[in-house]
């Protein structure tokens, strides 16, 4: 017998790394703001005290870095409440996340009815992994995206184990793993990921799927990027905003887009530094990076999915990176691999659980579910799947 999803899909935010505040709230929140003009009927409405909803929009506003209600004077129970233009586009990116999430899970229930159960999960004994929980430090992009959360929904289905994550950057997520707290990590920084390997922390890895960074700025392109081309664009795009001092948002934090922006910084043979390079790792990943990149007219790197679901299309564009330009070989290349712990050095890791999910991952059903992933509201995929043979 196949088991049901959890009675309520819920989402939460991940606020610097570990502070944990619920999404769903916040937005069923922002929702009811918009429609009665007034934070005190959405509070009532929602069943939520006054004091907890002021309290959970001033706690994102803090960390995403922006405001996302207009308080006014005068409106119903004392005040008008609105949402700025922030909060607004906050609130669709919200809408499109869910969205697609809400339809990967549609497609994976009305596949093939009974859904074919993936050969690990037979092999293994579905019973016997039943009820187990698992957490995973992840990569901030599967998790802006929707992507992870819709994973973990589709294995729990097959499987009865109960994947959590916690996001932050590559750097702090094996980090996490070092120190015990987490059973797999879900990473896009090689480097990092292969000394992790050679010290004995992780057991296994598995590169899961891939996508690739843009360098994107302002429409007004004051660099003039737009007219570089062939394999060196990006070591010549970062070469000629360094030399003209044009403002530059670095993550700053030690993920994986920081250091691929590092490596990239490197084989330009620029040591970026002064008032034009802005380094912001307390911002919320990508996407807040993007916002503070639109607000500043500079240039930033991401990877193309991020890019797709900031909607930043209007303030921002691609320009190394871009579809249609000369590729620029290997070097923008973004691949997300799963690292399962080793229980000789962390007994207290869920080995077997892990490893099935990561073997779940790399089957036929989630690499499906990864290879359709965005297609409904991007009209492409966000991610690409890898080859089982790949020893990347």
């Amino acid at each position: 017998m196949e088991r049901d999803f959890p009675a309520e899909f819920r989402v939460s935010l991940e606020l610097e790394g570990e502070r944990r505040i619920s999404a769903s709230d916040l937005f069923e929140l922002l929702e009811n703001i918009m429609s009665y003009g007034s934070i005190s009927r959405a509070s009532s409405r929602m069943g939520l005290s006054y004091r907890y909803s002021w309290g959970l929009i001033r706690e994102a506003e803090k960390v995403l870095g922006i405001s996302l209600v207009d308080k006014q004077v005068g409106g119903y129970a004392g005040g008008g409440t609105s949402l700025t233009k922030e909060g607004k586009e906050l609130l669709l990116q919200y809408r499109a996340f869910k969205q697609e999430v809400n339809s990967g899970l549609s497609r994976f229930l009305s596949a093939s009815p009974p859904y074919k159960k993936a050969p690990a999960l037979e092999e293994d004994g579905r019973e016997e992994t039943a009820g187990k929980h698992l957490l995973l430090a992840s990569t901030m992009e599967p998790v802006e995206t929707g992507l992870l959360d819709l994973l973990e929904q589709a294995f729990y289905r097959v499987s009865g184990v109960l994947v959590r994550h916690v996001a932050l950057g590559s750097g702090r997520a094996l980090q996490m793993a070092r120190e015990g707290r987490v059973d797999m990590v879900l990473t896009h920084a090689p480097r990092l990921e292969e000394e992790f390997m050679q010290e004995g922390w992780g057991k296994e890895r598995f590169p899961i799927m891939a996508n690739d960074f843009v360098l994107v700025g302002s429409h007004t392109d004051p660099a003039q990027l737009g007219t570089l081309g062939g394999e060196n664009a990006v070591t010549a795009a970062f070469g000629r905003i360094a030399e003209l001092r044009v403002p530059f948002i670095s993550r700053g934090d030690y993920s994986g887009t920081h250091l691929k922006e590092v490596e990239i910084w490197e084989k330009a043979a620029v040591a970026p530094g002064g008032d034009w390079y802005i380094q912001s790792p307390g911002v919320a990943g990508n996407l807040g990076t993007l916002r503070l990149a639109a607000e500043k007219g500079a240039y930033t790197l991401v990877d193309r999915a991020s890019f797709m679901i900031s909607r930043a299309e209007e303030k921002m564009a691609v320009f190394v990176g871009k579809d249609g330009q000369v590729p620029a070989g290997e070097m923008l290349k973004n691949i997300f691999a799963l690292i399962v712990v080793a229980p000789e050095r962390v007994p207290s890791v869920r080995y077997r659980e892990s490893s099935l999910f990561a073997r779940w991952l790399r089957g036929e059903e989630g690499q499906e579910i990864i290879s359709t992933f965005g297609q409904e509201n991007y009209k492409r995929p966000l991610f690409t799947t890898l080859s089982h043979g790949s020893n990347l």
